[in-house]
């Protein structure tokens, strides 16, 4: 049996190592897909064809076979880079795609939810409207109504309760005279008869004049509470409402006891 010298031994070398490349490639084409794993395979298989040498080959050339087995074995790992490249980069391409659609469709969730919570703060804020409405008219029912039981209760003040009673006292009587003590009496030492004492006229006392009635206050007083207890079932704004209403200024601030002493 003849001895194989170094050179043949390299090409031996050489053709084991392109074997073991396109093992590999078929190794990982199993993990490829289809389209890639195949065209994988089909360079895998290549290199077995072109390493494939007899031993005569060998003994004859072996230079020639070591070039040969080292263009497949580089072929074949070449094939085997780019197709492992590819993959990732579909793999890539992939997740980041799924991640996008994942956040689209977060973004389209949150989008809804808040279309749907825009919708609702849309309707409450129209209720709202609605019951400021329907408050302000009660409000101004309400304004009407006191202004009516103000008006109708007021007692109307007595254009004689001030006049004073004129009526004339009555007029003391005359004094009448005494009469005149006669002159001669009967008999010259007679002594003359001594004159009747006059009486003092009675005076009359004077008929007072009737006191000025005083205008009822109770009507007024009890309008009054009607206003506060109809002022406390207001609210704050309700209150600064009608303060604007009435002309009144520096009512932004006050607290509601301000606001219905303002208003009282």
């Amino acid at each position: 049996m003849s001895k194989t010298t170094k050179a043949q031994r390299k090409a031996l070398d050489a053709i084991d190592d392109a074997q073991s490349a396109a093992k590999k490639a078929r190794r990982v084409a199993k993990t490829l897909p289809g389209k890639s794993a195949k065209k994988l395979r089909e360079v895998a298989a290549e290199t077995v064809d072109d390493v494939d040498v007899s031993k005569k080959a060998v003994r004859k050339n072996p230079r020639k076979v070591v070039e040969k087995a080292h263009r497949a074995e580089e072929r074949v790992r070449k094939a085997t880079r780019v197709a492992v490249a590819k993959a990732e980069k579909k793999a890539r391409l992939r997740a980041q795609a799924e991640r996008a659609a994942a956040e689209a469709a977060k973004a389209a969730a949150e989008a809804k939810a808040r279309a749907a919570e825009a919708k609702a703060l849309k309707k409450a804020v129209a209720k709202a409207e609605r019951a400021a409405a329907q408050a302000e008219q009660e409000a101004l029912d309400a304004d009407r109504v006191l202004e009516a039981e103000l008006t109708s209760g007021e007692p109307e003040t007595d254009a004689a309760a001030g006049v004073v009673d004129e009526t004339p006292a009555t007029e003391a009587p005359a004094v009448e005279e005494a009469p005149a003590v006669e002159e001669a009496s009967a008999a010259e030492g007679a002594p003359a008869a001594p004159a009747p004492k006059a009486r003092a006229p009675r005076t009359t006392t004077p008929a007072r004049a009737p006191r000025a009635k005083k205008p009822a206050s109770m009507p007024r007083a009890a309008a009054a509470a009607s206003v506060s207890s109809d002022l406390h079932t207001l609210t704050v704004a309700q209150l600064r409402e009608r303060a604007r209403a009435g002309g009144r200024t520096g009512y932004s601030r006050l607290t509601k006891a301000e606001l219905i002493t303002l208003l009282s």
